[in-house]
């Protein structure tokens, strides 16, 4: 007979709220956030990129927000994107 896993869904909801996980999430919007700023002022623009970090009922969320300096939207795109592996080199 197979063994079956059973997930401890309260305690993996407590996790994903904890300030440690808040913490982390806030440390890699901000390094997407500065990756990015970096990116658009390497193409003449101000870079002004911002995040947001909410806890929320199931789980912290973070969200780097675009820069809103440029009136092209596509320099802000290309740069988020760019940015996205600052986030994996932040413990």
């Amino acid at each position: 007979m197979a063994s079956r896993f059973v997930p401890n869904r309260q305690a993996i909801a407590t996790f994903l709220r904890s300030p440690e996980t808040r913490a982390l999430i806030e440390r890699k919007t901000q390094a997407v956030a500065d990756a990015a700023s970096a990116a658009t002022k390497a193409e003449g623009w101000r870079g002004q990129f911002r995040t947001d970090v909410e806890t929320g009922d199931r789980r912290v969320r973070g969200a780097v927000i675009g820069d809103y300096s440029s009136p092209y939207p596509e320099v802000s795109r290309r740069a988020l994107l760019r940015a996205l592996d600052a986030a994996r080199a932040v413990e």
